[in-house]
């Protein structure tokens, strides 16, 4: 533990920016200049640490800084980054930046620019928080500026998309706080011992003022063959020579100690009812909104083709990945059994996401809401490879929510150049663009083969490793053969769309005047582009910060499987 604030720079830094936006004159220069200069001062610091994840190239939290607040209630300022948070940072500093770089709107801009930045002071706290009192609260803290970017700034349908998408939002809310309320009240007042992994011991072990090992600031306990508990030496620990250990768990809100319950949360009820079961399905609705996975998808699209371009970036860019975050860091953790238990309903909803978002955006005339159905498919694989319980799968869900964070931003910034131009974006509406805007077609076909997962792209190495792990489960594997699917759908909606926009003869001979990619276009689109190739080619860079993470959580699963089995 640490009470050092370095991590709460990530979320003071954002929230200043906005107090600063409020306060500073309603120009646009000005209010670009705030934004633009915090999303680059938390770019910087957010590939540090990055590069600092890959380095390591291990499971264990790099940082964690804790605050006790409450004792009696067990809440505190507990913040911490391990190599999936870190790669989550990264793209949300360079989705800030990209969005504040971006064209945005000529009316209310301090109310814009500081909305814009309050929002990311969610996103950050979600990502960094371990304490689920906070958990709650920085993730009801992105609702708000969301809900009001889009009732504001976005098209003549604003207001009924902004409205779906708090409803939906706030239901899925309402579940997660609901889990919440009932882990907690379901921890004994005396507390309880558990067991403990011996290599997530090794892997998060610091080391007490008496050479004591402790895990998430809790005395570890070695039990020895009489049955007897006495503290555990990290030295020992740490050469393999302590075997049967355990740690005592406190009530509190603490999501890293909410972790070591696994065991006992298998074996609890509520109401006549699992309580692991029936968590996870809560936790599961609450992060499903956000991915969003099938049923629960009906609100992107509309908010999605009513969002301006820079928040339509946003969201899709980062607010999705929140979703699939969530699963990874809470649900999954928590409750490994039930996972294992229930993998194959959740494989399912994972194909069912990735074909009728294909089969939705092949239907599309509308350019952007192809893109948003789109993200509906390509999430999709997130949570099918979250449901194979398999390092491969785990893996290539995280690394597939930064890739599809990467082309999903790039394809918007694309669709948002075509109608500052045209002011529409109808598909049927371009022809030949291609002998018009030759930097726009090279920027829109390399999105295009991304979001088609050619190999040599990053959307090539996460689409296969979720399908991999899949089929690697037996619980997965036919809907894994299911998915893969996708892939054809995916090809041919992105390349109708390419052949009727950049090809073909010019349809249109008003679009003769059209002008290329600006440089600010342009400078927002390369960074974006690069990163999709660079992980295309050397996936191992980002895996060597998702990797470890992915396997810790793995075997995890099946160690409580192993251990609560009758």
């Amino acid at each position: 533990m640490t009470d050092d604030a370095i991590l709460s720079f990530f979320i003071f830094i954002p929230l200043a920016g906005a107090l600063l936006s409020w306060v500073a004159p309603d120009r646009a220069r000005i209010q670009k200049a705030i934004s633009t200069s915090s999303a680059t001062l938390l770019l910087v610091a957010a590939t540090v640490f990055l590069a600092w994840a890959i380095s390591a190239h291990r499971a264990g939290f790099l940082l964690r800084e804790r605050i006790p607040l409450d004792s009696e209630w067990g809440i505190s300022w507990h913040l911490g980054i391990d190599g999936l948070s870190a790669a989550l940072i990264f793209l949300s500093a360079l989705v800030q930046w990209v969005a504040s770089v971006a064209s945005a709107p000529q009316t209310r801009m301090r109310a814009y620019h500081s909305l814009l930045q309050l929002l990311f002071v969610g996103v950050y706290g979600s990502f960094l928080v371990l304490d689920m009192v906070f958990f709650y609260v920085f993730w009801e803290i992105m609702l708000v500026p969301m809900f009001l970017l889009i009732a504001i700034w976005g098209g003549d349908d604003r207001k009924r998309a902004a409205a779906k998408f708090f409803l939906y939002t706030m239901g899925g809310s309402m579940a997660l706080l609901f889990a919440i309320f009932l882990l907690r009240v379901e921890i004994p007042e005396r507390g309880v011992i558990v067991p403990v992994r011996t290599a997530e011991v090794v892997e998060q072990m610091e080391i007490g003022p008496r050479g004591e090992a402790l895990l998430y600031d809790l005395p570890v306990l070695s039990i020895d063959s009489l049955g007897r508990p006495a503290p555990a030496v990290a030295a020992e620990v740490d050469a393999g020579r302590s075997n049967h250990l355990v740690v005592p768990v406190m009530r509190s809100f603490d999501l890293l100690q909410w972790k070591l319950l696994a065991p006992f949360w298998a074996r609890q009820s509520v109401l006549g009812m699992a309580l692991a079961p029936l968590c996870l399905g809560l936790f599961f609705v609450a992060f499903a909104v956000k991915i969003p996975s099938f049923p629960f998808h009906a609100w992107l699209p509309h908010a999605h083709v009513q969002a301006p371009t820079a928040i339509s970036v946003v969201l899709a860019g980062i607010l999705l990945k929140l979703g699939v975050y969530g699963l990874l860091r809470v649900a999954w953790p928590l409750f490994p059994t039930a996972v294992l238990a229930n993998a194959g309903f959740f494989a399912w909803i994972g194909a069912i996401s990735i074909v009728w978002g294909g089969f939705a955006a092949l239907g599309q005339k509308d350019l952007k809401r192809m893109v948003a159905y789109s993200s509906i498919s390509h999430m999709g694989f997130c949570v099918l490879g979250l449901a194979s319980a398999t390092v491969m799968g785990i893996s290539g869900a995280a690394f597939q929510s930064v890739s599809h964070g990467l082309s999903a931003s790039l394809l918007f910034l694309l669709v948002g150049v075509l109608y500052d131009r045209a002011h529409h974006r109808r598909v049927d509406g371009f022809g030949g663009l291609v002998q018009i805007m030759p930097r726009f077609a090279a920027f829109f076909l390399f999105s295009a083969m991304v979001g088609v997962g050619l190999p040599g792209l990053s959307g090539f190495v996460g689409e296969l490793s979720s399908l991999l792990g899949a089929w690697a489960n037996a619980a997965s594997r036919v809907a894994g053969w299911v998915s893969a699917t996708g892939v054809i759908l995916s090809a041919a909606y992105l390349l109708w769309a390419v052949q009727r926009i950049l090809y073909g003869p010019v349809r249109h001979p008003e679009q003769r005047i059209f002008p290329d990619l600006t440089w600010t276009e342009t400078m927002t689109l390369a960074p974006l582009a690069g990163l999709s190739l660079l992980l295309g080619v050397w996936p191992g860079l980002l895996q060597a910060a998702l990797g470890p993470v992915s396997a810790s959580l793995a075997s995890h699963i099946a160690w409580a499987q192993g251990l609560v089995r009758p």
